[in-house]
């Protein structure tokens, strides 16, 4: 009888216990080793607590190291993986981009299936141990928590996440237990969350949405061509007290984590992207001749919220809001035109790991081998899910690296066990 012991009863973590059990059944017993006082905390307040668990456009472009993840997607890919969450109970509906929920749309539901299975099967869950050393041995490996518990095993999975959301779970503790085996962990930053940005150009807009073109460009450009941006996208920005969020940001974010510096980046909204910029002047000249002498204050009402129209024209343009649109000038309306075209930020951080998704970095892909995610220096020890140095775009990918990884260290797991090797 063989131990196996998955530390982290996260999403990953419990798929690589149910693999290793369905397979082995009474060939193994294994248990889950959980820091908190319950698995799969995390799971919990996925998708705003409604659990995306998967999406069909699922393919290796949509995470870094993409060459590393195609065969780990290849081996548990999306039909496997509802077809899995199918067998196991959960009903489950995709909306109009591909995500996938629960019917529920609760994210207990995909929580409540998995652990149901796993008690099925006859994994245990040993929660409140936080794993302070993972010691081997003749091929018997030991591990120990702060409080000094004590767990054997034959196989070890490290399935403790990143450094994102720690209360539910991820502390980055994986990082350290696997950096005690010299192995290489990559600069960490927060994934999938908003930007900071200068205080002075968000100043008014807290609490406002708006769906605009997204641009990244390098802090020293000052006459932008659009053709030359770093990365673009479309879609809601949510105006916060001193920064930017929403899905479109999150994924600009990620993207400044991975290549660039947060302070050498900043990043540009086209408020009105159908019109070109000449094409806007020409509104607004028209606009100018029906509205007659208003004040400006009101000169962009209904085109935006009057928050945004006051930072356009005050903040932006200099233009006094108590004078008339009698005095705005031809030049006046191609500096407004401007401003809401290239509407700026400069990014100066990011939000904490508190506030994000995802961990950008991790355990260097180099350390394991590719098709079964076993350490190179330490053998019968995998690791899967985010204490890897993977990370996906929103939307149910990197829930889907959680069930593909963890399914490739489970299969691994069990053929060695059946095999006895």
């Amino acid at each position: 009888m063989k131990d196996v012991v998955i530390i982290g009863g996260g999403a990953s973590g419990l798929m690589a216990a149910i693999m290793v059990k369905s397979k082995v059944q009474d060939q193994a017993n294994v248990t889950i080793l959980e820091r908190l006082e319950k698995v799969g905390k995390k799971i919990l307040v996925t998708g705003n607590g409604r659990c995306n668990f998967t999406n069909k456009h699922v393919s290796e472009n949509r995470y870094n190291n993409p060459s590393f993840v195609k065969p780990i997607l290849k081996q548990f890919n999306v039909a496997k993986t509802l077809e899995f969450f199918n067998s196991i109970g959960l009903l489950y509906k995709a909306d109009e981009e591909g995500r996938y929920y629960p019917l529920s749309e609760n994210a207990s539901s995909v929580l409540d299936v998995l652990r149901n299975e796993a008690k099925r099967l006859g994994v245990v869950e040993r929660v409140n141990f936080d794993v302070s050393r993972i010691a081997k041995e003749n091929d018997r490996f030991t591990i120990e928590s702060k409080n000094r518990l004590i767990q054997e095993a034959d196989y070890v999975v490290v399935a403790t996440g990143g450094k994102a959301v720690p209360v539910h779970g991820s502390n980055g503790s994986g990082f350290t237990l696997l950096k005690k085996h010299k192995m290489k962990i990559t600069d960490c930053f927060p994934g999938l969350t908003g930007v900071i940005v200068d205080e002075a150009q968000i100043k008014g807009l807290s609490g406002l949405r708006m769906k605009a073109k997204i641009y990244l460009y390098p802090k020293k450009t000052s006459k932008k061509d659009k053709k030359e941006a770093l990365w673009s996208d479309e879609g809601e920005v949510q105006f916060k007290e001193n920064g930017l969020s929403g899905i479109v940001i999150m994924q600009l974010q990620s993207q400044i984590a991975r290549k660039f510096s947060p302070k050498g980046v900043k990043v540009s909204l086209d408020l009105i992207p159908y019109m070109t910029e000449e094409e806007l002047v020409e509104h607004l000249e028209q606009r100018l001749a029906h509205i007659g002498n208003e004040e400006v204050e009101n000169f962009l009402t209904g085109m935006f919220h009057k928050m945004l129209s006051r930072n356009i024209l005050k903040q932006r343009c200099k233009i006094q809001l108590d004078g008339y649109t009698k005095d705005l000038t031809k030049k006046d309306l191609n500096k407004i035109a401007s401003a809401i075209k290239d509407f700026d930020f400069d990014v100066k951080a990011f939000y904490d790991f508190d506030r994000a998704q995802v961990t950008i970095g991790g355990l260097d892909v180099k350390e394991v081998v590719q098709e079964t995610l076993e350490a190179r220096k330490v053998s019968r020890l995998y690791v899967c899910g985010e204490v890897l140095n993977v990370d996906g775009d929103c939307g149910g990918f990197n829930l889907q690296w959680a069930w593909s990884s963890g399914y490739v260290v489970g299969n691994a797991i069990a053929k060695k066990i059946i095999d006895n090797v």
